[in-house]
């Protein structure tokens, strides 16, 4: 045990310690139940890590912050919440709170972050990897950092390259003609993955510019502070919505919209990979949707990047097994219950004073209607159904069916929208997109190579 690094537990509910389980299995678990005076006593050795639970009266939350953060000066102190009522991120983080959490809501982003702490403390003994993007790497070059595959049907990471290694051409090829958007990197040499990309760009000639695979990790961590500000448990006024939206807008300018005109193709197979978290799904749906605006002339690429952040927000109001479930895995009574969460998606947006147009909210309330009127929660048909809601559904459902999943290959941009188009054919019964608009959409796209 001691070549572990240890972990301390204070207050957390048994639920979660389960659920965690998995994630701290190379590690030393220290757990103290009681929220009491005794848990700013250090223990010896001291933890790598310390996950706290919710805080108690006894204790209020900035005086459990900061005692924590006087024993415990260096390690990171994550503190993990399940309800919404006393949820304030900005402020627990301002306390001394290395990062906090909203479970079951952050769950993937909190294994997640416990991960790459443990790996940090471990020096290498618990190996985390992170995704880069191929589009990042110039075939030939000689890297600094050990590249893996990600093989999603047994879910291993299968090392390609190693320190000190070029990556041939011949096989950049025939990963992209795979359509693997991403290889793999130690967490512990992604600096050196950044000084290399940086040292690329400005070759290029491209001063200033982030490479795709920073794009893609500030979108996702813009998103999750802007998306997090709506769950704290803040009374919210006309300024703090109109300072969201501002914010909003800012993040699509800088990471969805610019530049997109010029290589509209390859920034959504940048977007394409793996399973993410939750703030992953809505940055991809954010991009997906505005690109396919700007694509096919429907609706505002601004407007449809808010509903795409937005789309899932009421998803956190359903209760924590329903959220935890895959939708296909729900039982009847859930799946009736899950069915609402359009229209609280649209209700939180209003409780929180968000200025969003009302294409906007009409794109989110109805971006799980189908074309054939077997959709959800009106049953709309046809074309009581707005474009901009079937342009954010197919956002929504190209980024489900392009992302890596154990079990089953990854599809190609044009294979997963062809396949959708092959299905409704095959069987009026199923077109549950307008036919028109997936033929549009289609046509963005050119064959995919073999």
């Amino acid at each position: 045990m001691a070549d572990k690094p240890r972990v301390l537990l204070i207050g957390v509910d048994p639920n979660i310690q389960r659920d965690l389980s998995a994630t701290l299995s190379e590690s030393e678990v220290v757990i103290q139940n009681e929220m009491n005076e005794t848990i700013f006593d250090a223990i010896v050795p001291p933890p790598a890590l310390v996950i706290c639970g919710p805080p108690q009266a006894e204790i209020p939350a900035g005086e459990l912050a900061q005692g924590l953060r006087m024993t415990y000066t260096d390690q990171p102190i994550f503190l993990i919440c399940e309800h919404r009522s006393g949820y304030d991120r900005k402020l627990f983080k301002k306390n001394g709170f290395t990062d906090a959490f909203l479970m079951p809501m952050d769950r993937a982003i909190a294994q997640t972050e416990i991960l790459g702490a443990l790996a940090a403390a471990s020096h290498g003994k618990v190996r985390v990897f992170r995704p880069v993007q191929i589009v990042d790497i110039q075939p030939g070059d000689k890297l600094d950092f050990e590249t893996r595959m990600f093989m999603p049907v047994n879910r291993k990471y299968v090392r390609v390259g190693a320190a000190g290694e070029e990556l041939d051409s011949g096989l950049m090829s025939r990963l992209k003609s795979k359509h693997s958007g991403a290889l793999f990197v130690p967490q512990d040499q992604m600096s050196s993955f950044y000084e290399y990309s940086a040292k690329r760009l400005k070759e290029l000639s491209k001063d200033g510019a982030i490479s795709a695979t920073e794009r893609k990790e500030r979108l996702s961590k813009a998103v999750r502070d802007l998306i997090g500000g709506i769950f704290d448990d803040q009374a919210a006024t006309f300024e703090s919505g109109h300072a969201f939206v501002a914010d909003c807008g800012e993040i699509v300018k800088r990471f969805v919209i610019s530049g997109a005109e010029n290589d509209w193709y390859e920034r959504v197979t940048q977007v394409m990979g793996e399973k993410g978290d939750t703030y992953s799904h809505s940055g991809n749906v954010s991009t997906y949707a505005a690109l396919f605006s700007m694509g096919t002339g429907i609706g505002v690429p601004e407007d449809m990047a808010l509903a795409g952040m937005l789309h899932d927000i009421g998803l956190s109001l359903l209760p924590a097994d329903i959220q935890l479930k895959e939708v296909e895995d729900l039982t009847r009574d859930e799946f009736e219950l899950y069915k609402n969460h359009p229209d609280q998606s649209v209700n939180l947006i209003k409780e929180k004073k968000i200025i969003a147009t009302e294409i906007t909210l009409k794109a989110i309330a109805q971006h799980h209607e189908l074309y054939n009127g077997q959709g959800y929660p009106r049953q709309l048909y046809g074309d009581r159904i707005c474009k901009e809601a079937q342009i954010l559904a197919l956002a929504d459902r190209f980024d489900y069916m392009t992302r890596s999943q154990p079990g089953r290959p990854t599809k190609k941009p044009r294979e997963a929208l062809e396949q959708l188009k092959a299905l409704q054919l095959a069987d009026p019964s199923k077109i549950h997109y307008n036919p028109e608009i997936l033929k549009k959409l289609i046509a963005l796209f050119p064959d995919d190579p073999t």
